[in-house]
């Protein structure tokens, strides 16, 4: 009996007791909300309203420490909002961390949007990777709930820690419940005070920025316009009262070819409700077609009216002049560019084929079946090569891979081909020389000077006529050299193209190597012909000249250097033998850097196969980071030359100074480098030519790590 008492009376003690504790606990929680919200209120700064919300709760509740992070706008980054009580190492270590699925509490709370309890750091896999943040200052407990706006999307998150494993009871989550609704409420608030100062800064701007037509109207085509601002006068020639007279005003004065584009615009900011921005053109009262940039923002309409847009015309006519003013003028410097970006992008495929292939060829014997199509492969690649050496040779921006060859052997595979260009009423005389005609220059690029000779010779003679082309060896001393256009005494190898056509007159003559030259028709030739011819041959080094008399036919000479028989010696590409085992090897570190992933990859492993430590980055930055981890010695930079953000002269530049002994091996896609070699690495510089083989990699790199 007295032991039924005592429960009794115990029971009503612990009653007793939390009914107590429930009241206290509202009654702190009222007082809270009386605070937080004043200072609210009162417009305090978000930093000081959250840490008030996080110091008032912590100096209630014995060992909690509480935290707020803010969302940014990309909804995946949190960034420090407040934390009084937690160590400051600690929040600058988590401070930018990525929410995801397994990214502490509260990372995971918004990756989930929802609580996450982890009652023991130490044990919990959500905090795997992060538990090493927050074991050093004692935090053992971390419960996150996400803070969210009243549009479900999340503001950021609240947090409470606990130095010791412990599990959120009632009153715990009562408070979880109160602190992420006040903290709710001063981020919203504080954002929607940003955003007003920012719609402020947009208008400020839109006003100052005349003269301009600034207007208020109702969305829809037929809208009606509520407002058009005095300008509209002298810039359309419509007074405001006419123009606001009817509603279609703005649609009918627009260009018929833009009224599409306007519309759509139209309908596209009704459905974001983000700026509005369009150019069209519109007629002015005397008929005059007027461009116009077309820039607005959404208004909160009052009572019954629909949604309103304040905008601002702005005449951009002679912007657009000046505009299509500069397009014409930098017509060849845009084509260059363009040529050399499709280059760029085409001799890294090439690169990416070509090392595969040469993977390919060197697990397969001569007699396998299979070896011939690798070979032909290799060839292709070879003749695509070529094919962007000839997309930049009218402005002599492509790189020439200039080998010994013989001139007679050239002139024999070209006029193989010329069978298939020359018409039958033109008969082909090929006058080679008896002895080899050795000169230094590119195999691809001579093919073309030629073809684009003898296809200048053939329209000169729509009639038919005699088309020679010959090849001889001379030696010019210094009387005879001056006569002949400037060019130095010495040994020479002259190649002949001479036809019995038109002929032309002298100051026709004058003007024949410049681009875009030509006598033809439209449609009928580019007048690039004998500009590529002209670049070609004086990036080889050697000298054209042209005679020519109108109705008797043109001749043209091209001057180029003799080489001496041991210059002339070379290995027939048919007898080219690649093969990975023979490369040269090495136990040196290499950092390679390149952006293009399959290039970056395929060398990588070349390397490593070649005994090589690879170290390998995909772009400057990367490379930088690497750099500055990696403790030991760094034999050799190999590094593409243009990539995004840090490029490969600053790289070289940057990573050289602490490690003077570093080589550096530049690799180029762009076939134009030697034209900015001088600006992006120095003269004595290595630079390979995308696409290489492999084994010429190794073989440069070895001779860079042995110098």
């Amino acid at each position: 009996m007295k032991m039924e008492m005592v429960r009794v009376v115990m029971s009503t003690g612990v009653q007793r007791a939390s009914t107590t504790e429930q009241q206290e606990t509202s009654q702190a929680l009222a007082l809270l909300d009386e605070r937080v919200l004043a200072m609210i209120m009162g417009q305090s700064p978000l930093p000081k309203v959250l840490d008030a919300l996080c110091a008032d709760i912590e100096k209630h509740h014995c060992g909690m420490l509480c935290s707020v992070l803010l969302l940014e706008a990309d909804g995946v980054t949190l960034r420090h909002g407040a934390s009084p009580s937690l160590p400051q190492q600690y929040c600058q270590a988590i401070d930018g961390a990525k929410s995801g699925p397994c990214v502490g509490s509260c990372g995971t709370a918004i990756y989930r949007k929802q609580p996450v309890v982890v009652s023991d750091i130490a044990t919990d896999p959500l905090w795997a990777d992060y538990r090493h943040l927050a074991l050093p200052h004692g935090l053992r407990a971390c419960w996150s709930t996400p803070i969210p706006a009243q549009d479900g999307s999340m503001l950021g998150t609240f947090a409470i820690y606990y130095r010791e494993p412990r599990t959120p009871d009632a009153q715990h989550l009562q408070l979880i419940a109160h602190a992420t609704h006040l903290a709710a409420l001063a981020i919203e608030r504080d954002r929607d005070k940003t955003q007003l100062r920012a719609a402020e800064d947009r208008y400020r701007t839109l006003v100052e920025r005349l003269p301009a037509i600034t207007y208020i109207a109702e969305l829809g085509a037929g809208g009606p316009w509520h407002y058009v601002s005095p300008q509209i006068e002298s810039i359309l020639g419509f007074s405001p009262a006419e123009w606001l007279s009817d509603p279609l005003n703005w649609l009918n004065h627009i260009h018929s070819e833009d009224r599409e584009i306007a519309i759509a615009a139209e309908k596209r900011f009704q459905e974001t409700q983000e700026l509005f921005q369009a150019e069209y053109r519109m007629f002015a009262r005397d008929g005059r077609v007027l461009w116009f940039r077309d820039e607005g923002v959404m208004l909160h309409a009052a009572g019954d009216r629909g949604l309103l847009m304040q905008g601002v015309l702005y005449n951009i006519t002679e912007h657009k002049r000046l505009e299509e003013q500069l397009r014409h003028s930098q017509k060849l410097e845009a084509v260059g560019q363009l040529a050399g970006g499709v280059a760029h992008d085409f001799n890294n495929l090439l690169m990416v084929i070509q090392a595969h292939n040469e993977r390919l060829r060197g697990r397969l014997a001569p007699s396998d079946p299979a070896h011939k199509d690798a070979v032909e492969i290799e060839r292709a690649v070879t003749r695509a090569t070529a094919l962007t050496q000839q997309l930049l040779a009218f402005s002599r921006r492509q790189v020439l891979q200039l080998k010994a060859l013989d001139l007679n052997t050239v002139l024999t595979e070209v006029a193989k081909m010329l069978d298939r260009l020359i018409p039958a009423n033109i008969e082909l005389n090929i006058l080679s020389a008896a002895s080899p005609n050795r000169v230094k220059a590119d195999p691809g690029q001579m093919e073309q000077v030629i073809l684009n000779l003898a296809v200048n010779a053939r329209d000169a003679m729509p009639q038919g006529g005699r088309l020679t082309l010959g090849t001889r060896n001379v030696e010019l001393h210094e009387t005879y050299a001056g006569s002949h256009a400037q060019v130095p005494p010495g040994k020479y190898v002259i190649l002949t193209v001479s036809d019995t056509g038109t002929g032309m007159h002298s100051d026709i003559q004058a003007h024949i190597f410049e681009p875009f030259f030509t006598t033809k028709k439209p449609g009928k030739g580019t007048g690039l012909g004998l500009a590529i011819v002209y670049g070609v041959v004086k990036q080889t080094g050697g000298w054209i000249t042209a005679r020519s008399e109108l109705g008797h036919g043109t001749t043209f000479d091209i001057y180029f250097p003799q080489v001496q028989m041991e210059e002339a010696e070379e290995e027939p590409v048919a007898k080219i033998k690649v093969s990975l085992a023979s490369a040269a090897r090495g136990t040196e570190t290499i950092l390679l850097v390149e952006d293009q992933d399959g290039i970056r990859d395929l060398v990588r492993e070349f390397l490593q196969k070649n005994g090589y430590s690879v170290l390998h980055a995909a772009d400057g930055n990367e490379a930088l980071q690497i750099a500055d981890d990696y403790k030991h010695p760094i034999h050799l930079l190999l590094t593409d030359v243009v990539m995004p953000n840090v490029g490969g002269r600053e790289l070289a530049h940057r990573l050289t100074q602490p490690r003077p002994l570093m080589k550096v091996l530049f690799m180029s896609g762009y076939p134009d480098h030697a034209t900015w070699s001088s600006e992006l690495v120095d003269d004595t510089a290595a630079v390979l030519q995308k696409p290489f083989p492999l084994g010429t990699l190794a073989r440069k790199i070895r001779t860079l790590l042995d110098e």
